[in-house]
């Protein structure tokens, strides 16, 4: 049977070697744009939020073009596309602490051996990465691909994704759904199509604080949270110990720190905002390590 290009929702580019090729370019436009965010001396939160939309949007499309290219069902891909642009939605802030949390892993061995920090290279390709799974997910869980994969190379690999293991891939989404959704959705007023954008007044970084306690921990030690709080404050009583003790690093958790102290029974939108918060006070330590204000 003659190979001939598949038809992806929203013209996504499917067949492997044009779907690789792309997914390396907007991994490595990811990269560069990390790179320019470190180079700047202050950060505003659009600068922030532009890419981590663009670049998570983009690897969502991706990994369904990836995941849908031998399924031209058009009911199966809308069912695929609407799964993960909610997956997209409900992972989109656990996403953005994950990744922050690499960059700082990033910058902790970066720092470690060259002294320098690089952090948003590590960030923001992370979003990408994270979010071309989530599209890679939630269309290998419904799609039915036709014919038999192409002998040749990797052919193990090339069976898993033709044929993927579909009861587990299930079996993740029970799972992880349900936390992500109460993480993103922790008060009424988080029940909204989006949680974030940019921000339209020019709002200055906090003062940098150094990590002194686990806020998290204090919180749930002192007041009474809702179920979906609860689980919010448990995963970042969780991650916040995580974060290395390198310049930007601990900057960034410390002023988390006393922003989540300053408003301990907070929304999703107020916890997203805190770390916009954070990530633009941290900033300033990519330059100086020593600074503070």
């Amino acid at each position: 049977m003659e190979d001939k290009p598949r038809r992806i929702l929203f013209g996504v580019v499917n067949l492997t070697p044009i779907g690789i090729a792309a997914a390396a370019m907007v991994a490595l436009a990811a990269v560069i744009t990390g790179f320019w965010l470190d180079a700047q001396t202050e950060l505003t939160q659009p600068m922030l939020f532009w890419p981590f939309v663009i670049f998570g949007l983009t690897g969502t499309m991706l990994g369904l073009g990836f995941g849908m290219r031998n399924d031209d069902n058009f009911a199966r891909n809308l069912i695929a596309s609407f799964g993960a642009l909610l997956a997209w939605r409900f992972s989109y802030f656990p996403f953005m602490v994950v990744a922050g949390w690499k960059g700082s892993l990033g910058e902790a061995v970066t720092h470690g051996i060259t002294g320098i920090s690089v952090v948003y290279p590590f960030f923001v390709f992370f979003i990408f990465a994270q979010n071309l799974g989530i599209g890679v997910i939630a269309s290998a869980a419904v799609a039915k691909p036709s014919g038999e994969p192409t002998k040749g190379r990797f052919q193990f690999v090339r069976n898993i994704v033709h044929k993927p293991p579909r009861v587990l891939l299930w079996l993740l989404a029970v799972v992880a759904l349900p936390v992500a959704g109460m993480v993103s959705f922790s008060t009424s007023s988080d029940l909204v199509l989006f949680n974030d954008g940019p921000w339209a007044e020019g709002i200055e970084a906090p003062p940098i604080h150094d990590p002194q306690t686990n806020p998290y921990t204090i919180i749930m030690e002192e007041h009474d949270l809702s179920v979906p709080g609860w689980v919010l404050a448990v995963n970042a009583r969780i991650t916040y110990p995580l974060v290395p003790h390198s310049p930007w690093g601990s900057a960034m958790a410390g002023t988390l720190e006393a922003l989540a102290l300053e408003n301990p029974v907070a929304t999703t939108r107020d916890r997203i905002d805190e770390h916009y918060l954070a990530y633009m006070a941290a900033h300033a330590r990519i330059h100086d390590p020593e600074i503070s204000r």
